[in-house]
């Protein structure tokens, strides 16, 4: 039997070199990058470490030298309250010394811990001033006299009204002039419905709450705003025997009031008369009220005295001013 020649299959022969036919492939720039970071990461941490080490070991050193102070000065203090020691080097009273700050940052200091308060200050002197100022330069007249009644006549009438007041009164306030102001307030049955906050019944409340204004020309309208049962005077019992006065009014109808103020022939509605206000504490002081209702008090009695009764009849003559009966 013939031998059949087998064929094995045959590796390649190797080289006896290391194939190492492929180069290295050179690392990249952000390869070389992440190194360089992560050994300066390592770096850091163990730094890092190491000084949270010392900082521990630190405290624990401060922490036990605490510890033992305060052991010491409770054995003092146990010595001190058994007698054992009067006095101890360890236990003292630690006085704080006061930090002394220049003169510039005092001020500063001050400014900014009172700031507010100085600032109220500051309101309160600017409206001090302003109030002070408008008192010294504000015209003062020596009386004022309130025109309530809505007689279309009187209303018209300040200039005269003035007139006639300054014959019976004095230079009170010392400017060197005889000065009476009329207010015009006319009171109708709609003052309260109509421009309060703005119109005269505004003017009226402000003037009844100020220490000026003591004599008032009212009429019975008028009345039911005033009150004058709580707010005048009862002059009847200053003038007992005058025909003119009646409880709380001198009523000028009957009298040669309007002659004499320059409106010849005008005869006036029954229920118009001059009365004071009564002397109270308002806004103002109730001393500085007396003496504005003592000086138109005085021109009051002056008044009484040149206006006796005289019997005034109206006309139904139409050229004649004041109305109808």
């Amino acid at each position: 039997m013939q031998s059949e020649d087998k064929h094995l299959t045959r590796e390649p022969e190797k080289d006896g070199k290391d194939k190492k036919t492929k180069k290295e492939k050179p690392k990249s720039f952000l390869e070389i990058v992440r190194e360089i970071d992560e050994k300066e990461r390592k770096r850091e941490e163990e730094l890092e470490e190491k000084r949270q080490k010392i900082l521990e070991e630190r405290r624990k050193k401060e922490q036990e030298a605490y510890d033992k102070k305060i052991r010491e000065e409770r054995i003092e203090l146990m010595r001190m309250k058994q007698g054992l020691i009067t006095e101890s080097e360890l236990i003292h009273e630690e006085k704080k010394e006061k930090t002394k700050l220049p003169l510039r940052k005092k001020i500063a200091n001050f400014f900014y811990h009172g700031k507010w308060w100085l600032v109220i200050a500051a309101m309160m002197a600017g409206i001090g001033g302003y109030m002070l100022y408008d008192y010294l330069t504000l015209k003062h007249p020596d009386m004022i006299v309130m025109l309530l009644t809505d007689d279309p006549v009187l209303q018209a009438s300040g200039s005269k009204l003035s007139r006639y007041f300054e014959g019976y009164i004095e230079d009170y306030n010392g400017n060197g002039k005889i000065e009476v102001d009329i207010y015009p307030i006319p009171v109708d049955n709609d003052i309260s419905k109509n421009d309060y906050y703005l119109g005269n019944m505004t003017k009226l409340s402000s003037q009844f709450q100020m220490a000026d204004s003591i004599m008032v020309i009212s009429d019975a309208v008028a009345d039911k705003v005033i009150l004058p049962d709580d707010t005048l005077t009862d002059l009847e019992e200053l003038f007992p025997d005058n025909k003119n006065v009646r409880s709380y009014g001198f009523y000028i109808r009957n009298t040669d009031f309007m002659d004499q103020i320059g409106c010849e022939g005008i005869v006036l509605d029954r229920d118009i008369y001059v009365g004071l206000r009564k002397p109270v504490k308002t806004f103002d002081s109730i001393e500085e009220m007396q003496e504005n209702y003592d000086i138109a008090l005085g021109v009051l009695e002056k008044m009484i005295d040149d206006l006796p009764y005289v019997q005034k009849n109206r006309t139904f003559d139409m050229n004649t001013q004041g109305g109808t009966e």
